[in-house]
């Protein structure tokens, strides 16, 4: 009997034989689809991942090549984030985080620091002290130093101006000095300001006014033109009867 016919009537009479068959060819499929399709991408979901580079604190440029040495794309928000720790112009938030590991290609979303917030002085002439350290407050600024300053129509208490003046653009934060009425000046001239300007032409000023140079005493300071003002006592903004004493710090 030819060995053909041998095997086709042992499947006929024996399914054992059919389940054996089964089986084999179960696994030669098996190991095909493992070997074309699964293995492939195993292999490929380990070798094209990496560690998301740090670009925070980065300027657009640098972000952008950086990303891009690293193997991956980015793509920038539409607005920016205020930051009270990086500058404007900067990386602020970057998704995902520095360190994280991600698949090669991904894009990575950046957003640009607009620096530190600002915000306009509101205008507090006319408004009492309490109603004035209310609306500092409400803006994000800091109620400083209180200035006596007389004037012969804003009742005594009453607000006069800011220093910064109202309408100008300062930082979330900081501090604004307030001067308040005291009544009617009495005679007393109000202190202008000497900084930033040379000792010489401060000097001619204050004397023109009625004022009497008190120390004058320099110092190294890094910032500031050598002979100019740097500083003075008392502060701008007081109102000092003739005769009193200025003092300056001049940058040597």
């Amino acid at each position: 009997m030819p060995f053909k016919e041998f095997i086709l009537n042992q499947l006929r009479n024996k399914p054992i034989y059919y389940a054996l068959l089964l089986f084999v060819g179960g696994l030669l499929i098996l190991a095909i689809f493992l070997d074309f399709l699964i293995m492939p991408l195993i292999a490929g979901s380990f070798a094209s991942r990496a560690e998301v580079p740090v670009v925070e604190g980065l300027s657009a440029a640098e972000a952008e090549k950086k990303l891009d040495e690293a193997g991956f794309r980015f793509q920038w928000t539409t607005e920016g984030r205020y930051s009270a720790t990086i500058p404007a112009g900067k990386v602020v938030i970057q998704i995902p985080v520095a360190g994280r590991e991600a698949k090669l290609g991904r894009t990575v979303l950046l957003t640009l620091s607009q620096g530190l917030r600002e915000i306009v002085v509101p205008d507090l002439r006319g408004k009492s002290l309490h109603q004035a350290e209310i609306s500092l407050m409400r803006a994000g600024l800091i109620q400083g130093k209180l200035i006596q300053g007389a004037h012969g129509s804003i009742p005594r208490g009453v607000v006069i101006r800011t220093e910064p003046a109202a309408g100008k653009s300062v930082r979330i934060g900081d501090s604004v000095r307030v001067v308040v009425s005291s009544g009617a000046s009495g005679g007393k001239v109000m202190l202008p300001s000497f900084t930033k300007q040379s000792v010489e032409d401060a000097i001619q000023k204050l004397e023109s006014l009625g004022f009497v140079v008190g120390d004058v005493r320099r110092e190294a300071i890094s910032e500031g033109i050598p002979g100019t003002v740097a500083t003075q006592s008392p502060e701008a903004g007081e109102y000092l009867p003739s005769g009193s004493k200025i003092d300056l710090v001049v940058v040597d």
